[in-house]
């Protein structure tokens, strides 16, 4: 995976794992995001944190369309700590779409990954993630989802 120490420049062991019911009541009653993660808990939700400690560097909640053959990404946020100047860890987002990429793949999805993003940050998906406009969504598939795999979980295994 590659998560790095902004400090250091040290390649970071990271682990993403479905959150648990003890992980929504420590968001829940923490001050470390910023949106209500109950409300997805319905949803796939999945956390990055680093190998040797507990703390939830990001979360992603996922929403499967077999019909569809693709699976979207409903939210997407790292803690407040790790966003803007603040934070001390890169490529907390990158390695949690590079996953979802990798789980559309071992769907069947041909790596079909979707998302709705707010109006201001329809740039940054596309020029920092490949994501393309398809119609109020943005997506990415095979060969984008595949160089995002590479690109942030290398031959990790998640």
């Amino acid at each position: 995976m590659n998560l790095i120490d902004i400090n250091t420049g040290e390649r970071l062991k990271g682990v993403i794992e479905k959150a648990t019911q003890e992980d929504f009541k420590k968001i829940k009653t923490g001050r470390k995001f910023s949106f209500n993660w109950e409300v997805e808990s319905e949803n796939k939700v999945y956390k990055i944190r680093l190998k040797k400690d507990k703390e939830i560097l990001g979360l992603i909640s996922l929403v499967d369309y077999p019909n569809e053959f693709r699976i979207h990404i409903n939210l997407l946020e790292s803690s407040k700590k790790q966003r803007g100047k603040e934070k001390s860890i890169l490529n907390i987002p990158g390695c949690l779409i590079a996953f979802t990429c990798k789980e559309a793949f071992k769907n069947g999805y041909e790596g079909f990954v979707s998302l709705t993003p707010k109006t201001e940050l329809v740039e940054y998906y596309n020029k920092t993630y490949g994501f393309l406009p398809v119609g109020n969504q943005m997506a990415v598939l095979e060969e984008i989802s595949e160089s995002l795999i590479i690109k942030y979980l290398g031959d990790e295994e998640v």
